[in-house]
């Protein structure tokens, strides 16, 4: 028999206007949840639960996170989900352009990927990453096309970061594919990393 995979997202919770607010989140990010009640058993396959802060105490499921910021304490969820630790080296690779691509990696997973406007929205984007998740050191790893735009992005975040590489972005695109496909790639040039 094989083991139930704890990939779901549970939400406890009877904060109607947190329940709607984090369905809708979500289901936008194309993320599986299941809607919990307090006197049902949590299913097998509940890998977090998200509930309010004044709820916290009575959720009895660990990792349960209280929810303040939306983006916040669905990061911290997968996080949790993950089983990636406080310890952990946060990777986040941007292809630059005037649409960047972002990726965020650890431990050679992909935990989010994003598309943003362009270069001081990347900035917005990696911001929310970086305090959205727990870590002990932070890497930004950027392709060197662009340089215009790389080099507006550098200049919003590179003092964020323990170390900033840029990255050699030939073979990182591929026909077909965007930006947040080559930013996982220039993420995961370092050793550890895989696609």
């Amino acid at each position: 028999m094989q083991p139930v995979k704890r990939d779901v997202i549970g939400i406890l919770t009877a904060n109607v206007r947190l329940y709607y607010d984090l369905s809708k989140f979500l289901r936008t990010g194309n993320l599986k949840f299941k809607i919990l009640d307090f006197n049902s058993a949590i299913p097998n396959d509940i890998g977090v639960i998200l509930t309010s802060p004044e709820e916290l105490d009575a959720v009895n499921f660990e990792p349960k996170i209280a929810v303040e910021d939306l983006e916040i304490g669905i990061r911290k969820a997968r996080q949790a989900m993950n089983g990636l630790g406080e310890e952990l080296v946060l990777v986040i690779g941007v292809d630059p352009g005037p649409e960047p691509g972002i990726a965020a990696l650890s431990n050679g997973l992909v935990i989010e990927t994003r598309q943003a406007q362009n270069p001081e929205h990347a900035a917005d984007i990696i911001f929310g990453i970086l305090n959205g998740y727990s870590f002990s050191q932070s890497i930004l790893r950027i392709g060197n096309g662009s340089p215009e735009y790389r080099d507006r992005i550098l200049e919003l975040v590179s003092g964020n970061f323990n170390y900033v590489e840029i990255v050699d972005e030939t073979g990182t695109s591929k026909v077909g594919e965007g930006h947040v496909d080559a930013a996982v790639r220039i993420a995961s040039t370092g050793e550890g990393f895989v696609e």
